[in-house]
């Protein structure tokens, strides 16, 4: 996940707007040519339909700070789009939290106000946002979202790798200790089992967001747990490290984001051609060794029962008391 570079809005000349600028304005927006994205925050029409969903949801997150006479402390899922946590699905409603007992906590004008958790720690500062502090975020993700939404979240602040615009810089050290103290905080019992189950079954070792959901969908469809990014060899030495590995089964799963196929950061001097040769090789050399090896892609965990389907057919069982997907 990288920072979204946010695009200008366009807004009437004055701080104090103009009847015929907003005027102007409004008219642009009827006729197409801009999308009003908040009262008095414009962007052009092509500007805003080459963003992405969520990067919709993080410029909405920007509008509504702007315009805040007070600055809002934003959370859950708008939090997790500004500090990096992946999310999958973007809320209607952008979304913030106000202290316990603050008056006003009703949903209006695009923004959804949120009661604050009793004794949570002060916010954090991030690109000139006030954020729910990641632990908080992804506990409150946990409370709210199903598993195949709130894991991926959860993978990663066990990693530790939270965006540049952290006031603590880009790596830090969030274990399993700082989530049950946060949820420790949460006044009902069922909002705490809610997250201790997400905790309970979360991962560092997952690499992508795609990964972290693949495994959701494995768990609620009853499929043995399968451990993430062990090394293989073979004669001539280190194969690689598979994205989920059923030593059991000697089967061996991998999710294709094609990610690695395009972006430099995984391509490293080499062209898309040469990597997809490079991971037919060492496909055919886990097969070598006596595996069976699985992939699968996005459309496939957009419709669960793909993935199902192909991990049956790789043999792998799966329960029949599971909480399905499918």
């Amino acid at each position: 996940m990288t920072t979204l570079e946010l695009p200008p809005f366009i807004s009437a000349p004055s701080k104090f707007v103009s009847e015929h600028g907003s005027r102007q304005l409004s008219r642009r927006a009827a006729s197409g040519e801009l999308v009003r994205v908040r009262q008095g925050l414009y962007l052009p029409t092509e500007v805003w339909a080459a963003l992405k969903p969520w990067e919709q949801h993080r410029v909405r997150v920007q509008a509504v700070q702007e315009l805040a006479v007070n600055p809002p402390v934003f959370a859950r899922e708008s939090a997790a789009e500004v500090m990096g946590l992946p999310v999958f699905g973007v809320p209607l409603l952008v979304q913030t939290v106000i202290p316990p007992g603050t008056p006003g906590g009703q949903s209006r004008n695009g923004v959804r106000r949120i009661m604050a958790v009793q004794g949570d720690p002060e916010p954090w500062a991030m690109f000139g946002l006030r954020v729910t502090r990641p632990v908080e975020t992804a506990r409150d993700l946990a409370v709210h979202l199903p598993l195949e939404r709130a894991l991926p979240a959860m993978d990663k602040l066990l990693q530790g790798k939270i965006l540049p615009g952290s006031p603590h810089g880009t790596n830090l050290t969030f274990g399993e200790e700082h989530m049950r103290e946060s949820l420790a905080r949460l006044g009902s019992m069922a909002k705490q089992n809610r997250v201790r189950r997400v905790l309970d079954v979360a991962d560092a070792g997952a690499q992508s967001a795609g990964e972290s959901r693949s495994r959701a969908i494995m768990i609620l469809n009853g499929f043995p747990r399968p451990v993430l990014q062990k090394p293989f060899f073979d004669d001539w030495g280190l194969v690689g490290y598979p994205d989920f590995d059923w030593e059991e089964f000697k089967v061996i799963g991998e999710f294709d984001g094609f990610e690695k196929y395009s972006a430099q950061r995984y391509l490293k001097g080499k062209t898309p051609s040469q990597v997809v040769v490079e991971e037919k090789k060492r496909e055919d050399r886990l097969r070598a060794l006596g595996y069976t090896v699985v992939r699968w892609v996005w459309d496939d965990l957009r419709d669960p029962r793909l993935l199902v389907a192909k991990l049956h057919k790789a043999g792998l069982p799966s329960g029949s008391g599971s909480r399905k997907l499918v």
